[in-house]
């Protein structure tokens, strides 16, 4: 596959728990594939409570989204459509191209890291019950792969 934003042979990698993702050796950018996000959500593999610690600076955010949105859609790797820019989850400000035909997601550099700090805020503020964690992820253990 090639990287949407430089057109360079895109890697697998390694990311976090074992997770494979396909990442650009030249812009940094990631395709992860469909349910990978999801995955990376659910482990807490990185560290970043120093730099959630810090405050939050609204205007950096909108900035990077901003510089986003100028360089466009990217096409998927896998299928080549033109993918749907969108911003995650509510309040993130953190923009990721999603292929239309369900593909996956592409991450530009630096969102990844932007998307777990998200991930690490929300499950500060937001305490969800054992119960229900250890039920999530038996059913994405039995979930059917595609």
């Amino acid at each position: 596959m090639q990287c949407p934003r430089d057109g360079a042979t895109l890697e697998p990698k390694d990311y976090e728990a074992n997770i494979e993702v396909d990442a650009c050796p030249s812009c940094q950018g990631m395709f992860l594939d469909k349910g990978e996000l999801e995955q990376i959500q659910a482990t807490t593999e990185h560290d970043y409570s120093k730099a959630l610690a810090e405050d939050v600076d609204p205007m950096h955010e909108a900035f990077a989204a901003a510089n986003q949105e100028l360089a466009g859609p990217a096409r998927c790797p896998k299928c080549g459509a033109e993918m749907d820019m969108r911003p995650y989850g509510f309040g993130s400000q953190i923009l990721i191209d999603v292929c239309p035909e369900d593909c996956g997601i592409w991450l530009d550099a630096g969102e990844i890291q932007a998307l777990e700090k998200f991930f690490e805020r929300s499950r500060a503020s937001v305490r969800i019950p054992i119960t229900w964690r250890i039920w999530s992820s038996l059913l994405g253990t039995f979930k059917k792969k595609p």
